[in-house]
């Protein structure tokens, strides 16, 4: 049933139009009963002839349905009018049970449910008044997004089609009051209803586990709300082409990505920590490049991921063979038939002898198995798995392999680089296009900046409304430089635990622009630091004395000496 036909019967008339045959009777009953009351004869203490009023009729059938009974009124009745009072009694009590059963059924209605949550779901979009994305599909990734941009105060609207995951968004632990509407996103009348036109709205991503639902969201709306971003999954290459077509700003693979960071920390390990320090957070940029071996590797699975993964890694200068069922074996020159689970086959792909094994089965007990087996054959060997079903972590944790993919943790981990700080995209883009040296070279830097700490990534715009000291600044004709923006208010601890990744212009993009890099109105600067930092900057930039007084602090000639910028780097323009 579409959310078109749901909208056009409200919660309070659908409910009118349930109980009209109830309510009918009720009604009937009332009325005979009452009429009844006037009509039938009764005597007075005197002993003369009585009817009674319609007041006094109405009054006491009204208190006669509650069968409380509250004595014969205004004189004891007649034989009479006790029979049509015993009438009366049966005749509301069945007319109530009656109309009571109707509510309660139409309470229960599945359709009825619909609709007050439809318009409940309405009501509190309609109220929103600040950004908002809309997450379709509450997956692993679509929980894992959800609960990182409420922590970040970006408000988030939910549309899952699966009833049990809808109703998680209610007891998972958010700090925030998060709509989730239990439909399927693919209807463009639902994507309305969840706000995609409306002027808060910043951005829809299309995270269900169906690349053809993904890929009717994207296009859908695309049409209804052209200026905001949209974010698509795709496992299937073949949807990536149609998903660019439609208009989707971005389109994330998690085989592809997996497989591109895995190949990463073989051949520029160090690219891979600050990969993952500005995405996932799972590490921090003091931690030491992992040494993951290159050589040869087996890969037990030929199936969709098993294939992009054995890609890149002989595209990285990797050794790979296959470990593919009949089915699939076809499909890869050189590849071992047979089970992983057989060690006879791991034997014959040369697990003894493998510097690193990836397991890409879908079933995971399969692929704790065949873990299990390769270490038994071959303990030195470094293992990559991948992790289908999240409930599993616990066995996975205890297994601790040197590296698992689950697949939402990935597609979670794009999303946010994207949502939080669109310029980093753009810059991770650039940085794999360097040398392990030059990768290397910005973790030092990293390290010296921000220490132990974990690091955020943001974008800062400066301008009149994001930055309006800066613009007060510029305007009067002071120059403004970088390190101007990241020296501390104090001469305590002079620098900001900050390092500037991307200057972005209209004449260019300056890749790890230096100290003396100049700012300029409607530039665009991506930093990444720790939580304290971008505090402390968001009040610099709002404060025209305090960067007024960190120019003239490094002026020629100041009094106060400041040191080199630690986070400091040589500028490339790109």
């Amino acid at each position: 049933m579409s959310a078109r036909g749901v909208r056009a019967g409200p919660g309070v008339f659908l409910l009118l139009r349930r109980l009209r045959a109830p309510l009918i009777v009720l009604l009937l009953v009332y009325a005979i009963a009452v009429i009844g009351f006037t009509l039938v004869p009764g005597r007075d203490p005197a002993g003369e002839p009585w009817k009674m009023g319609f007041f006094h009729a109405f009054y006491f059938v009204s208190f006669l349905g509650t069968t409380i009974g509250l004595g014969e009124i205004p004189y004891p009745f007649s034989d009479a009018q006790r029979l049509w009072a015993t009438v009366s009694i049966y005749s509301t009590v069945i007319a109530w049970l009656y109309g009571i059963g109707a509510l309660l059924a139409t309470l229960q209605d599945p359709l009825f449910r619909r609709v007050v949550h439809e318009s409940r779901f309405s009501r509190t979009v309609n109220r929103i008044r600040e950004p908002f994305v809309i997450v379709c599909g509450y997956g692993d990734a679509g929980a894992l997004v959800t609960r990182e941009l409420i922590e970040d105060g970006i408000r988030v609207v939910v549309v899952e089609k699966d009833a049990d995951r809808a109703q998680l968004v209610e007891v998972d632990d958010l700090t925030t009051n998060v709509p989730a509407l239990h439909a399927a996103a693919v209807d463009p009348d639902v994507l309305l209803q969840a706000g995609v036109n409306k002027p808060w709205c910043i951005a829809t991503l299309a995270l269900t586990g169906d690349d053809a639902a993904n890929l009717t969201v994207a296009l859908n709306a695309r049409l209804l709300a052209p200026g905001i971003e949209t974010v698509c999954v795709a496992h299937h290459h073949e949807h990536q082409a149609a998903m660019a077509r439609v208009g989707a700003g971005h389109i994330i693979n998690p085989g592809d990505s997996f497989a591109e960071r895995l190949a990463e920390a073989i051949t520029r390990p160090s690219l891979r920590i600050i990969y993952d320090s500005l995405t996932a957070q799972s590490m921090t940029p003091a931690s030491t490049p992992r040494r993951v071996p290159g050589g040869h590797w087996i890969v037990c699975g030929y199936g969709r991921f098993g294939r992009t993964v054995s890609r890149h890694l002989r595209e990285a200068g990797v050794a790979v063979t296959v470990v593919a069922d009949q089915g699939h074996a076809g499909d890869c020159e050189g590849a071992v038939t047979g089970s992983p689970l057989d060690a006879r086959v791991l034997r014959a792909a040369g697990v003894a002898q493998a510097d690193g094994i990836v397991v890409t089965l879908a079933d995971d007990t399969l692929t704790l198995a065949v873990t299990m087996l390769a270490r038994e054959l071959n303990p030195a060997i470094f293992s990559v798995v991948r992790q289908s079903e999240k409930r599993n972590t616990p066995l996975f944790e205890a297994l601790s392999p040197e590296m698992a993919i689950v697949a939402g943790d990935v597609v979670g981990a794009e999303v946010l680089r994207i949502i939080r700080a669109p310029q980093l995209s753009y810059f991770l883009r650039l940085a794999r296009r360097e040398a392990e040296p030059w990768a290397a070279e910005l973790l030092h830097r990293l390290q010296a900046a921000i220490g132990d700490n974990v690091p955020d990534s943001w974008s800062q715009r400066f301008d009149a409304r994001s930055a309006p000291g800066v613009a007060t600044v510029l305007a009067a004709g002071t120059t403004l430089r970088v390190a101007d923006l990241l020296l501390a208010r104090d001469n305590g601890d002079p620098w900001m635990q900050a390092v500037p990744l991307l200057l972005q212009r209209e004449s260019g993009k300056v890749l790890l622009p230096d100290d003396d890099e100049r700012i300029l109105i409607g530039d665009q600067l991506l930093l990444c630091g720790t939580p304290q930092a971008r505090s402390s900057l968001f009040w610099n930039l709002h404060d025209p004395d305090a960067l007024r007084a960190s120019a003239a602090r490094r002026a020629p000639g100041a009094t106060t000496v400041i040191g080199e910028y630690p986070g400091g780097a040589g500028a490339r323009n790109v």
